[in-house]
């Protein structure tokens, strides 16, 4: 069996090497999703965006690559596939023209009610150029009735179904949302005075050199731009269904959850699992890679070797 929902995104706000740094955090994002990986920068002037297949040190290694993604705001993604073959038109961040912008989009998890939406808005005329989940999210947003940036993403999600950790750019501002039920992980960090930072994981916080202020809360829409951050709670409080498998399987190790790292709550697992079984053994092997804590803990407890 593979897991096949663990996506990586980051976003920065408010640094000349953006893209270079977002390169970096996709980096330590890696284990998210090694299929593909995508930058999309702005420049207070247009977007720019790189794509490709493969891993983010075959695709952002060579300085030329960084150089054509000039800009004080961009966001990326890992790929790891829900939706869509593996292909590069199905490669993100996904990026669209509106009438007040360009806009472009990353999104971690799954949106379990895409297939009908989709159909829906093919109907009404729609025109996908993927065949992923998260071009609903945009023609949602072509479609809506409100004006504002914010409001059509709002406007969007209230009509989606599903699992997701998503960030955004439009202009010079960008956004990052969890979804009411907090299943997938995202965090907000900070580098400089004005230099935000929103993540998958806090462990590309580390690789850059910032600061983890807080998790993004399920159900919080947050905006970064030249006036600071703005918090939005447009959707109904709904409980905390966080994703167990960020515990034991999607999260590196260093990568910090509600207070402790995957790693204490993985070697944590293993010492329960000693005290709930009477098995007599001489060796504990961990599989996959991930297993190496919970058989730390096993082992430790059960003094084996």
């Amino acid at each position: 069996m593979s897991f096949k929902d663990e996506c990586g995104v980051f976003a920065i706000f408010g640094h000349s090497d953006a893209s270079a740094l977002v390169a970096l955090g996709l980096h330590a994002l890696q284990h998210r999703g090694q299929e593909a990986a995508g930058i999309v920068t702005f420049d207070l002037k247009q977007f720019h965006s790189e794509r490709g297949l493969g891993q983010v040190g075959e695709i952002f290694s060579n300085q030329d690559v960084i150089d054509r993604l000039p800009g004080h705001c961009a966001i990326g993604h890992n790929r790891y596939s829900t939706s869509g073959e593996t292909i590069l038109r199905n490669v993100q961040p996904l990026f669209a023209e509106f009438e007040f912008g360009g806009f472009a989009v990353g999104h971690n998890g799954n949106l379990t009610n895409a297939l009908n939406l989709r159909k829906q808005l093919v109907k009404q005329g729609c025109i996908f150029q993927s065949t992923l989940d998260t071009e609903v999210i945009i023609h949602l947003m072509a479609t809506s009735r409100h004006n504002a940036l914010v409001d059509r993403l709002i406007d969007a999600l209230r009509q989606v179904e599903g699992a997701y950790s998503l960030v955004a750019m439009s202009n010079d501002t960008i956004i990052g949302v969890r979804d009411p039920n907090g299943v997938r992980p995202l965090v907000l960090g900070k580098l400089e005075n004005d230099c935000f930072i929103l993540s998958s994981e806090t462990c590309a916080l580390d690789i850059i050199g910032a600061s983890y202020i807080r998790d993004i809360e399920p159900g919080e829409l947050i905006v970064i731009d030249l006036n600071g951050i703005q918090t939005i709670r447009p959707f109904a409080p709904k409980k905390s269904r966080f994703c167990i498998f960020e515990y034991i399987y999607f999260s590196r190790p260093d990568s910090i959850l509600n207070g402790k790292t995957a790693y204490e709550y993985r070697k944590k697992l293993g010492e329960e699992l000693a005290n709930e079984d009477d098995l007599k053994a001489d060796l504990v092997v961990p599989v996959p890679d991930s297993g190496n804590a919970a058989a730390l803990g096993y082992s430790q407890k059960k003094n084996i070797d």
